[in-house]
């Protein structure tokens, strides 16, 4: 049994991650702003805001420290500085990596500012220069698009909202760019066997498949039974991405995902038949 602290873990993939680490019966405790369920048997929450530090934590040694809501290096580096622990987990994301033509993505690749990626990238590069520099035993993991049930970006819903009442789905560019997508289980599973183990690295997190924004959203239409109506939005191509007229940039962003794989002896699921489940069993009733 380990001594485990989730900072955040209140939505989307943190459910998933704090299932996980009851399961093993580890002892664990949740630092966040009191957004989280108290459902859980045996569990400690503390409440607090990350922003004013750890103080509450002081006296405590944790064995693994998953860090789901980091997103700058000052925040990094409190965690670093005010929480002792043996391992950390960081919940990085592919938006830290520097803009670049040259695909796929490994994990060696620069990491730096990709500018459609705004402030959120360019904190989150922060985080992963701040634990480089650390002298800690950490992980990062970097997961692509992230999508599943209760996903507060608003990416799955914006889309299945748009065919069912028809209306005109504004794609950037002609979307022919290639992305990648992982499900919100499948990180949470990496975060903690990468923890678990106390495996230490970066490691990206996809699927194996690529899809173009346009068939994403052909996908998506004939999962719901409706028939698209799509208009081309070159305005808003590439880097002038408007999240509020569609979810992902038309821009090519691929990773490498071997050795997440081979590490943790993992496979990704397909694309289109999780689409499909999650549509059955959530998003068909939870439009918003």
């Amino acid at each position: 049994m380990n001594k485990i602290l989730i900072i955040g873990g209140s939505r989307f993939v943190g459910p998933y991650l704090v299932d996980l680490v009851l399961k093993d019966g580890n002892d664990l405790t949740i630092f966040n702003r009191g957004n989280f369920s108290s459902e859980y048997p045996n569990v400690k929450f503390i409440k607090g805001d990350r922003n004013n530090g750890f103080a509450t934590l002081k006296d405590q040694h944790f064995d693994i420290v998953f860090d789901t809501c980091a997103y700058n290096g000052v925040q990094t580096q409190q965690v670093l500085d005010q929480i002792d622990f043996d391992f950390l987990v960081h919940f990085g994301t592919m938006a830290s990596y520097a803009e670049t033509h040259i695909f796929p993505i490994k994990e060696t690749s620069p990491i730096g500012i990709w500018p459609t990626m705004g402030d959120y990238g360019k904190g989150k590069a922060e985080c992963e220069k701040v634990l480089a520099n650390s002298h800690k035993k950490y992980a990062s993991l970097r997961p692509t698009y992230v999508l599943g049930p209760n996903n507060y970006c608003d990416r799955e819903n914006f889309i299945y909202n748009k065919l069912v009442k028809g209306e005109a789905i504004k794609i950037p560019g002609k979307g022919t760019c290639l992305n990648q997508f992982v499900f919100a289980n499948e990180v949470a599973y990496c975060l903690y066997l990468l923890g678990k183990n106390k495996i230490e690295g970066e490691y990206n997190c996809g699927g194996d498949e690529y899809i173009s924004l346009l068939d994403l959203v052909k996908e998506m239409a004939s999962i719901s039974g409706t028939v698209p109506k799509i208009e081309f939005d070159m305005d808003h191509d590439g880097s002038n991405q408007d999240e509020s007229l569609f979810p992902f940039s038309n821009e090519n962003f691929l990773i490498d995902n071997q050795l997440i794989k081979k590490t943790l002896n993992i496979a990704f699921e397909p694309l289109v038949p999780r689409l499909k489940k999650d549509w059955e069993e959530y998003y068909k009733n939870n439009l918003k």
